[in-house]
């Protein structure tokens, strides 16, 4: 682990401004552009699936359709990320963004099926921009102050998402193919902010010193670096499980709230344009003083928790009101522990290998993505299922499959805490700090009274 991690906020900061680096501007500048890449991507996603059937696919092709994106990127996400390790965040966010603005005029100009997956599978394999983003966070930020920074990212994410179906479906009555164009221009905007206000967080002098000095430490100590290491296994585990309860939840959500409710298009939007403003008010308000509080492990081991009872429950909202607490919980959840998650994966890492650890998270939250969809619509389709004289209805099976993976979770999140100590060195380091200026002002208050 490198030792940046024991590095105060202050001293990174000065650290930063030797190269030119304002962490406040380059985070705006990180937030702005994933707000309007998911505005973009929200905008013409609920479209796709009624421009395909329109153009004869059935709906097969359209599942092929849906998914065909997350399967390139796992195939080039990780290429990417470690690219960035080697030349810089700067480089591969120019890259994937005018890969993205390309593939939307793409989509835009569509005239069959075969045109529109072409256009995912191209967006895909320009799929870079996530995990330089993050690398770009862990980059400016310490560990002391990165859970919160990655929430902000969330915040950012989230916010596009609300707004970006609202959008995307007024224009599209207007013509399904005005979306893809405004998209493709958001991208291009995206690329003219990146070059003109973002600096690159690791510039060739800064990746130059870390490889010296992270050189110096392997031949003092004999250890070999690797990504693949038993805390980077871990987080990933984690990831990729979270990732999985959150695609199995939301993938179905819609087709629940319809088929036990009878909610239509507009209530739909109604229940997850609540889940996501809960999202920005946790991310925006609640997080940092939470942290400040209960600190990151005991709050990492509250949302395992929480994700359990969570599922445990959601088979029995048999009134539609109980979705609006629930989906605020869940929101709620996935606020916290997400970011916490992601933090962790960095502290695992030395700073020239954020990249492409980040990239092999963004493929297993892919997997997921891919995965998840097909259990819990399988579950549905099913309708229940009998296990000698026990019977589950889908909604049980898609909750308790959830409560198994939940319960998989926290068992590897505490045996994680448990076996990696160093994990949270920093947290002790911190309120060591914060006593020793307490004896400070309580010595100069006693002085003051004594005078």
């Amino acid at each position: 682990m490198s030792s940046d991690n024991y590095r105060s906020n202050e001293e990174h900061l000065e650290y930063l401004g030797k190269f030119k680096i304002n962490q406040r501007y380059a985070l705006f500048t990180i937030i702005l552009c994933i707000l309007l890449d998911s505005f973009g991507y929200s905008m013409v996603m609920p479209l796709l699936p009624g421009i395909a059937k329109d153009f004869g696919a059935s709906d097969l092709m359209v599942g092929i359709l849906i998914s065909s994106n997350a399967l390139s990127a796992l195939i080039f996400v990780p290429i990417w990320g470690k690219l960035s390790d080697k030349y810089g965040r700067k480089p591969i966010l120019l890259i994937s963004q005018a890969g993205t603005a390309l593939a939307f005029f793409m989509l835009g100009l569509s005239n069959s099926y075969y045109f529109i997956l072409f256009g995912r599978i191209l967006d895909g394999t320009f799929g870079g921009q996530i995990p330089a983003i993050r690398a770009y966070v862990t980059d400016v930020t310490t560990p002391q102050t990165r859970a919160s920074h990655m929430s902000k990212f969330m915040v950012g994410y989230t916010g596009g998402m609300i707004a970006g179906p609202i959008i995307g479906g007024t224009l599209g009555v207007i013509n399904w193919r005005i979306p893809f164009f405004v998209a493709s221009t958001l991208s291009v905007f995206t690329i003219f902010l990146t070059i003109i206000i973002l600096v690159e967080s690791m510039p060739k002098e800064r990746r130059v010193e870390i490889r010296q000095r992270l050189q110096s430490v392997q031949v003092n100590s004999g250890n070999k670096r690797s990504i693949w290491n038993g805390e980077v296994i871990s987080r990933l585990v984690q990831t990729f499980l979270i990732s999985l309860i959150s695609s199995m939840f939301m993938s179905s959500y819609a087709l629940v709230l319809n088929k036990r409710y009878g909610a239509d298009a507009s209530v739909i939007g109604l229940v997850m344009a609540v889940a996501g403003v809960g999202l920005l008010i946790y991310g925006l308000i609640l997080i940092r003083p939470l942290l400040r509080k209960l600190g990151e492990k005991r709050i990492l081991i509250i949302t395992f928790v929480l994700a359990i009872i969570t599922f445990i429950i959601y088979p029995y909202l048999y009134e539609f009101w109980m979705v609006f607490p629930f989906v605020l919980v869940f929101a709620f959840m996935l606020a916290l522990m997400r970011p916490l998650i992601s933090a962790n994966i960095t502290k695992a890492v030395d700073p020239d290998q954020q990249g492409v650890v980040s990239g092999w998270a963004i493929n297993l939250q892919a997997s997921s993505q891919v995965l998840g969809p097909l259990i819990s619509t399988a579950f549905l389709q099913m309708g229940g299922l009998a296990i000698s004289v026990i019977y589950l209805d889908s909604y049980e099976l898609i909750g308790f499959m959830n409560v198994i993976l939940a319960i998989i979770l926290l068992i590897v999140g505490y045996l994680d805490i448990k076996l990696h100590p160093k994990l949270y060195a920093y947290d002790k380091i911190r309120r060591k700090r914060l006593a020793v200026i307490k004896r400070r002002v309580q010595n100069k208050e006693k002085q003051e009274i004594e005078e």
